[in-house]
């Protein structure tokens, strides 16, 4: 009987033991998730300060010359910081290029008309809210990265063939549905008539 005693006494400590070895490994690997993902969140919101950063620098100067070193000055952080968040220069430049037309495609999907609308409509819409300084900045930005896209070079030519689709479905959603198909004859006319108004300007 006391050997059946001690027998059940072992393997209920050694059960507990079990467990509470479980509760202290769920609790570290817990604690250790909800670590990862608090400097994950840190990481992607510092990408984001560095895109948004040369985005408005893009904006402001256009594509220059400059250097990896050049550019980290300019938005006040280090070289090797863009090259551990980016990798490259290019891909930075491509990262807020890919931003600023996310908020060009996104000012065309507010200009109305919204919906069920002509392409001479759509287009005549689209061309006048170009006209401002912010929205002329950007669009020259966007012609020079498509400049480089057409020589091939990675990534701007997948950033600009990703805008064009964003760009096209924006006007395509805006057309009545018997002209929807026309969507990007009228990106090609807005492009090609603000190339037009661009190299017109004093």
């Amino acid at each position: 009987m006391f050997t059946l005693l001690v027998r059940r006494y072992v393997a209920y400590a050694t059960f507990k033991s079990v467990v509470n070895i479980n509760v202290v490994i769920a609790t570290f690997l817990f604690g250790y998730k909800k670590l990862v993902n608090i400097k994950l969140e840190k990481s992607a919101l510092k990408r984001q300060q560095m895109v948004g950063a040369v985005a408005a620098y893009l904006v402001q100067y256009g594509f220059r010359k400059d250097s990896l070193r050049s550019i980290a000055a300019n938005i006040g952080v280090s070289d090797r910081m863009i090259l551990y968040y980016f990798d490259t220069k290019e891909r930075l430049i491509a990262d807020a290029i890919e931003l600023i037309g996310a908020k060009m495609a996104e000012d065309m999907a507010a200009t109305p008309p919204y919906r069920n609308a002509t392409v001479s409509k759509v287009l005549e819409a689209l061309l006048d809210r170009s006209d401002n300084e912010e929205n002329v900045a950007a669009i020259q930005l966007w012609f020079e990265m498509i400049g480089l896209a057409i020589r091939g070079e990675a990534p701007y030519r997948q950033t600009a063939v990703k805008l064009i689709e964003q760009s096209e479905e924006k006007i395509r959603d805006k057309l009545r549905s018997d002209q929807k198909h026309r969507a990007r004859e009228v990106l090609a006319r807005l492009e090609g008539e603000l190339m037009l108004r661009l190299l017109s300007r004093d």
